[in-house]
C-alpha cells in the first residue's frame, strides 16, 4: 500500500494531524470536546473519518497555493498546515453542535467547509488562534462571531474528559513516559 494514496488522498499526513490534535496540551480540551460531539446519541460522526476528511481539505488548501504566504511569513509547513486542520475542525464542530447537524449532513459540510477554508484560510487561522488565545469573538464574517468559535458551545468544564459519564483520556508520549518510568 502506497501511504500517500491511501486514506483518502491525505495519506500519513491525515494520521500524524489526528495524533497532533489530541496530543497537543493547548488543542487537547477542544479535541475532547469534539470526541464527545462525535458520541453524541444524534449528531454522532465518525471522529477519525472526520478528520482524515479535515486533513483532505488541508490538503486541497496547500495544493491550491492558498498557504504559500503564510508558511514562507512563518517559515514553517506542517506548523501551517496542523493550526488549518485545527481551524476547519473547530468550525466544523461549532458548525455540527449549534446547527444540530447529523451524519447525513456530513457530505454538504464537508463541500461548505472545504470552499471556506479555500476562499479563507487567512480568516480561518486568524479565528482560530483568537479562539485559542480565549477570545470568543472576532471581528470579520458573522459565520464566525460567537457563539460560533465561542467557548459557550464547549462543555463548561474542558478539562473533563468525560463522555456519557465515562472518563476520556487521551495519553500523550509525556504521559506514557511517566507512567513507564513509575512502573520500572
Amino acid at each position: 500500500m502506497d501511504p500517500s494514496t491511501d486514506l483518502r488522498g491525505a495519506g500519513l499526513l491525515g494520521l500524524m494531524q489526528t495524533l497532533y490534535f489530541v496530543m497537543d496540551s493547548r488543542i487537547l480540551p477542544v479535541a475532547r470536546e469534539i470526541f464527545k460531539l462525535s458520541h453524541h446519541e444524534v449528531q454522532n460522526f465518525p471522529f477519525c473519518v472526520m478528520s482524515i476528511n479535515i486533513t483532505r481539505i488541508v490538503i486541497q488548501v496547500l495544493r491550491e497555493e492558498r498557504l504559500s504566504r503564510e508558511c514562507n511569513r512563518r517559515q514553517q509547513v506542517i506548523a501551517v498546515l496542523n493550526d488549518l486542520y485545527v481551524a476547519v475542525f473547530l468550525r466544523l464542530f461549532n458548525i455540527w453542535k449549534t446547527q444540530q447537524k447529523t451524519i447525513s449532513d456530513s457530505g454538504f459540510i464537508l463541500k461548505e467547509l472545504e470552499a471556506f477554508a479555500k476562499k479563507n484560510p487567512k480568516q480561518l487561522l486568524r479565528h482560530m488562534e483568537t479562539f485559542m488565545n480565549g477570545s470568543s469573538a472576532a471581528g470579520g464574517d458573522d459565520s464566525f462571531q460567537a457563539p460560533a468559535f465561542s467557548l459557550d458551545v464547549l462543555s463548561p468544564n474542558l478539562s473533563s474528559g468525560t463522555v456519557d459519564g465515562k472518563e476520556l483520556d487521551f495519553a500523550s508520549i509525556d504521559d506514557l513516559t511517566t507512567k513507564k518510568a513509575q512502573d520500572s
